[in-house]
Parts: structure tokens; sequence; C-alpha cells
């Protein structure tokens, strides 16, 4: 009997992960991505547990290892440079002790997926249609480089394609809808600028009044760029939301110049190199919340189903999480019913991750309105180093009970392996 024929649409975290094992359970996969092959761009993130079993299962984890930053740890600075508190990897440090770039990630995970004779990577691909009959989905592709169209039948069809999702869309309906965008009051900007010395080793965050920041994170010791968050917490900037409904780069550069014109530090450089950058990136955040994520012999996953924000520091890990159980279901069930239970066993994990810290107002917290606020968070932030930093030098931390990891969700990783190796 011929394989089942599925089409994963997304090549980032979560599509190239369920590539990997679905093939491994003898399915034939094919992988359309919009963008081209030796893209890499995006945003620094970090693979924790439970998902890091994921990685590690994968026989990954050393080529990722070569891939991290570099980054020692975060610094909280003011328009001056001066430090208001060094936090070294993990604890309380957004620093993670697998601290990649997502575009490296990416580019492994990728790779690693491609090297199975069941996995095709076919890259400046987009779906156009899609129409579903009894047992089949038949898609029609479309070519972005060259513009020519195709025809294919599937057995499946995996929507792994990002927050605005054209698979969601073709298959459930817009955004407006479903009323499935809920705005968590953010607009973010991701770009890269030249390196300088002060760049490295450590990420530095300033913030200003109106709720803006600035973070500077280094890529890794021997790259020549850096990366830049821009991230702007209001429920609304006309310029920006309009510059992002158009999808005009140019506007989108202009507006977030307007927001940081004349704040100081390192904002200067910032704006200039933000200019001319060509892997810009630029979006309100929202999270995506649906009924079910599955429709007949389609189902979403990751962003597309379930974008928690960056807020939440959940996104990559959920991604991860998400498409190993995925896959997991699909090789016990090869029907519609292992979507069905791929909710069912994942639905109550993601909501829980969905939670934005501190009731929701980790974002006002983090990001404060005025000045007064800035130096009480600073100061906050401050005596919390001192605290660290004289457990650390004392020894005292041997004394407290070990922190044990956020890892709450059964991956049935011993089962898999028990089998696999009967």
């Amino acid at each position: 009997m011929p394989s089942e024929r599925i089409l994963i649409c997304g090549a980032g975290v979560a599509g190239s992960i369920l590539a990997f094992w679905l093939a491994k359970h003898d399915f034939q996969v094919v992988v359309i991505e919009r963008s081209k092959a030796e893209q890499k761009a995006g945003q620094g993130i970090e693979i924790e547990e439970p998902a890091l079993k994921v990685v590690k299962s994968m026989g990954i984890l050393d080529k990722l290892n070569e891939k991290k930053t570099g980054e020692i740890g975060f610094d909280l600075v003011d328009q001056q440079s001066r430090s208001y508190g060094k936090f070294e990897v993990g604890g309380i440090s957004p620093t993670g002790s697998l601290e990649l770039m997502r575009g490296d990630l990416t580019e492994v995970l990728y790779k690693s997926a491609d090297e199975s004779a069941n996995v095709t990577y076919q890259f400046e691909t987009t779906i156009q249609s899609l129409r579903q009959t009894q047992d089949k989905v038949i898609v029609n592709l479309e070519n972005r480089n060259n513009k020519t169209t195709k025809v294919e039948e599937f057995d499946f069809v995996v929507g792994a394609d990002g927050v605005r999702s054209r698979t969601r869309q073709l298959v459930m309906g817009s955004p407006e809808k479903l009323n499935c965008f809920k705005p968590v009051g953010a607009f973010v900007a991701y770009f890269s600028i030249t390196k300088e010395d002060q760049d490295w080793p450590y990420s530095r965050l300033c913030q200003f009044t109106d709720r803006r920041v600035l973070w500077i994170r280094p890529t890794r010791e021997e790259s020549k760029t850096t990366s830049v968050y821009l991230i702007h917490v209001c429920d609304d900037v006309p310029t920006l939301r309009r510059a992002n409904a158009a999808g005009d780069r140019l506007k989108q550069k202009e507006a977030f110049a307007e927001l940081y014109s004349g704040l100081g530090w390192e904002t200067p450089r910032v704006i200039e190199q933000m200019m001319k950058a060509e892997n810009f990136y630029s979006d309100e955040l929202v999270q995506v919340k649906l009924e079910k994520w599955s429709q007949q012999r389609v189902v979403l996953l990751g962003d597309a189903a379930w974008a928690p924000s960056p807020f939440t520091g959940q996104g990559n890990q959920l991604a991860i999480i998400g498409a190993w159980v995925l896959a997991q279901e699909m090789s016990k069930n090869r029907s519609p019913v292992a979507f069905e239970k791929y909710e069912k066993r994942l639905r109550s994990y993601v909501e829980d991750a969905q939670n934005i810290p501190l009731g929701g107002y980790a974002p006002y917290i983090f990001v404060p309105q005025t000045t007064w606020g800035i130096w009480l968070f600073r100061t906050i932030v401050l005596l919390a180093s001192w605290i660290i930093r004289f457990f650390s030098w004392t020894k005292l931390t041997k004394m407290l009970p070990e922190q044990q990891p956020h890892n709450d969700f059964d991956l049935e990783i011993e089962e898999v392996e028990a089998k696999g190796a009967q």
C-alpha cells in the first residue's frame, strides 16, 4: 500500500520537526515555504525542557550547540549605558543556556529533515487554493519565482505557516470571520545592524518613556552583525497599523524611526541602520485563539493554531512540542482521528502557556510609561542583582531547594523509544 502523502505549509520550527518525524513513520512529506532556502532572519530564541527532549531525540543537539549565540547574560542599562543589573545565563535572566537565532535553528532542522528520502522541500512556493474530498486534499501550488502553478493531491495538509496563516484562511476563513486575533497591545520590529564592540557578550536593554524599549542582542562572537528588537507597548499606533496592513516595509521603518527619534543611547545608530536593513520585520503582536485546530483533512500547527505572543516566552517551545505530538498521533491513526487526539492531548497545555505572566500585566510592568516608573523598575532590578550576587558569592544558594524545570507535559518519548527498540 502506498505511503500517505502529507503537505506541510511552512518550513519553520514546527514544520521541519513534523517533517522529520513523519518521515520516520514512512509518510511521504512535501514541505513548501514562501521564502528562499538561504533566507535566515528572525529573533533570538531558546530551547528548554520539555521541548529539549524532542531535540535530543532527533540527534541534533551537538549541531545546535555549535550555533549558540554565545550571549552570556542580560544587562539593563540607562541612556548613559550605566548598568542597573547584570544577570548571567539561567535563573531570572532572559538569556537561556541554549540561545539561538531563529534562522540558525530552522536551518539545522531543515537540513536534518531533508536528509530523509521521504522529505521534499519546495522553496518560494505558496498554496493558492485547496479543495477537500472524502479521502484527499487537492491543492493548487504556485512557484513565486517563475509564477508556474501545479495541482497535486495529498492525503493530509498541515498549516504551519505562522500567525497570518494562508492555510487557515483558505480552510476556515479570514481572521475577522474567525475572530481569532487577540491583540496584546504591542508593536515590534526585528532586524540586524553592524556589530560594535559594546554589543558583545551581553545583551543590553534600555527603556524609554511612553513604553518604548530598545534591546540589542549578540548573534555570535564571530558575527559582523548584532540583532535589534524594538518594542512599543501601546494599544494603537495608527501609522504603524496602516503600514502593517499594507505590508509597506518603508512606512513601517519610518513609523518606528519617528517613535524612537531623539531618545538617546544607541537609538541614532539603530535608526540609521534600520532604514537600510534588508531583514527588517515588523508587526502588531497578537495571540491566535481558535475553537478548533482542524477541519477534515487539514490541521493547523504552531502559531497558525495558537500563537501565544513573545510575552509568554512559549512560542518556540509549543512549536516543538506540538510537532512531536502531531507526528505521534498521525503515526497511530492515519486518518483525521489523529487531529482530534492531537488537539485533545495538547489544548489545555497550550491554553495555559498562552497566559501572559503577572495576570497579563507583565508588558506594562517591564515597559513603564513614565520616568518615575522606569526609575522604580531599574531600582528593583538593581537590588535583585545585588541579592543574587550575594547569594552566589556566599554559596548560600546551596541551601535553597533546587528549582525544578517547567516540565509538566508528558511527551511519551520513553514509550516511543521502547517501541523503537523492539
